[in-house]
């Protein structure tokens, strides 16, 4: 059986680090990413209110029941042919910010979101853990850049795409690296045929 309860999605790295800030640094530059996202319907087959479970059919036909527990509101607005989406995003964002723009360090941002009263059950939640790293090094002749993390620990990049390298010599020691480990994900019940 399979709970449908949203906690919020913690990152085996972010633990690592041991680090927590509430803010995030801007946006300041070009950036590239990285993201995997699927999403899946099913419709509800069988519907048990007392208990709250819901079996649900998957697009290849297979089955598996579902237990609501009671911090999902509105299970008394689910109905036999609703639909149930599943929706599911890890991403990782690297980017290079200036000098100064912000604290080094490693910043965790989550959020989560709950049906109001009345409306069809949907529950979400995501968190991004974003690292800021210093650049100490830059080595254009073996297409480096040394970083230093969050925790004083030192990691040399190799710098592999032509367009990246090609970026290279734009760099300047004390701009920082930053990476943005992004993952969300959504339950949503809709009405059959929306």
């Amino acid at each position: 059986m399979t709970s449908f309860r949203l906690a919020p999605l913690a990152l085996a790295f972010a633990l690592a680090l041991g680090a927590g800030c509430s803010t995030t640094p801007a946006d300041t530059g070009p950036r590239e990413t990285a993201a995997v996202e699927l999403s899946v319907d099913g419709e509800i087959t069988k519907l048990d209110t007392p208990s709250r479970l819901f079996t649900v059919r998957g697009p290849d036909g297979r089955e598996v029941e579902v237990h609501a527990d009671d911090s999902v509101r509105n299970f008394d607005q689910i109905r036999v042919g609703d639909v149930v989406n599943l929706t599911y995003l890890r991403a990782v964002t690297v980017d290079i910010q200036p000098a100064g723009s912000a604290e080094p360090g490693a910043y965790i941002k989550q959020d989560q979101d709950v049906a109001k009263t009345g409306e069809k059950p949907r529950a979400g939640a995501s968190e991004v853990v974003t690292v800021l790293a210093p650049i100490r090094a830059i080595d254009l002749a073996n297409h480096t850049v040394t970083v230093e993390g969050p925790r004083g620990n030192v990691v040399t990049l190799d710098v592999v795409k032509p367009e990246h390298r090609a970026r290279l010599p734009q760099l300047k020691v004390g701009d920082m690296l930053r990476i943005a480990f992004t993952e969300a994900a959504a339950v949503e019940v809709r009405p059959k045929g929306r």
